[in-house]
């Protein structure tokens, strides 16, 4: 007899770069062939090769949801953009250790939480609009 566990509540995971400026990132995906997802603010774009891609966001822009002592800590990284079915099933599942940073309901119509665990630094997210 087989045991199917529950299902979990990511979706996919789509890396996430934090650029003080994010136009020499794109130029440079959009020459290597990948195309432009728009999200309706030059500072934020998708950029979509295949089943995968990228998230550019500058700084400016997280900082329109975020508080900057947490989104300056995020300039010139790339961390995990983790999409989910739902923020709150997937905070269940964070480990004892991890630390929801901020928990925001952004502009664009999502659920978010910025998560510290074991010095890595990921995003739960919900679309909710």
């Amino acid at each position: 007899m087989a045991v199917i566990p529950a299902r979990l509540p990511v979706l996919r995971v789509t890396p996430l770069m934090v650029l003080p400026d994010i136009g020499p990132a794109v130029t440079r995906y959009e020459a290597l062939g990948f195309d432009r997802v728009e999200t309706g603010d030059d500072g934020c774009v998708g950029l979509r090769a295949g089943q995968t891609g990228v998230i550019l966001a500058s700084i400016e822009f997280m900082n329109g949801d975020f508080d900057a002592i947490y989104t300056d800590r995020l300039v010139g990284e790339t961390i995990k953009y983790i999409h989910v079915s739902s923020v709150d099933r997937a905070a269940e599942r964070l480990s004892a250790g991890a630390t929801v940073l901020q928990d925001v309901w952004t502009r664009n119509g999502t659920h978010e939480l910025l998560v510290e665990d074991s010095d890595d630094l990921f995003i739960l997210a919900e679309k909710v609009a």
